[in-house]
């Protein structure tokens, strides 16, 4: 879908999970068990000083997508929540109605249906190691899996606006506060209809 009435252009696709999975397990990213959950999002309210989602909700998009929980060493030191949008998920993030806490069902692509946008409800690591396997798992991420829809995400800490305008994202200039997006990369050669 192309960009019309001053909407981000998107190019809606089914996430190939395996692929996804496949190229994070090699920056040594692995999808978060249910007991692993809580502690992850513990290590990220550390890190970056806020309450993120609450656990039960994040288990459940998880459940949902089978790729929003991710986690990085044992004993964990690194986190990336990363949530694909469904159409009405980008719209609602265009209009400032998604709720990143609490998210519509209805704006969450669920595992199998076509995603049109990513939200990255973090992305930090506690360690050097950690740190550097975010920014290389999220770079490669963004361009293999997600390069055809928009990407959204919160500068929650001055470092985190860093990496992303070192990533090529910009602050959106609409949407909840501190959000930060870097629009879709490529148009592919054929569209899912």
């Amino acid at each position: 879908m192309a960009n019309t009435n001053n909407r981000l252009a998107t190019y809606p696709f089914v996430v190939d999970q395996s692929k996804m999975i496949e190229q994070m397990a090699a920056f040594g990213w692995r999808t978060a068990t249910k007991p692993e959950i809580p502690l992850m999002l513990d290590l990220g309210e550390k890190l970056v000083g806020d309450r993120l989602i609450a656990p039960a909700t994040l288990a459940h998009l998880h459940d949902l997508t089978g790729i929003a929980a991710w986690v990085f060493g044992d004993p964990i030191a690194g986190l990336v929540i990363s949530v694909p949008l469904s159409e009405l998920g980008l719209r609602a993030v265009e209009a400032n109605q998604f709720v990143a806490q609490s998210p519509d069902e209805k704006h969450i692509a669920a595992a199998g249906e076509l995603c049109a946008a990513l939200y990255i409800g973090i992305y930090a690591g506690e360690t050097k190691e950690a740190r550097k396997a975010v920014m290389s798992g999220a770079g490669v991420i963004r361009v293999t899996v997600y390069a055809q829809v928009p990407c959204f995400a919160r500068a929650a800490t001055a470092d985190g606006a860093r990496s992303m305008e070192s990533l090529g994202w910009r602050p959106a200039g609409f949407g909840a506060d501190k959000l930060w997006m870097q629009g879709a990369l490529i148009i592919p050669e054929q569209q899912v209809s």
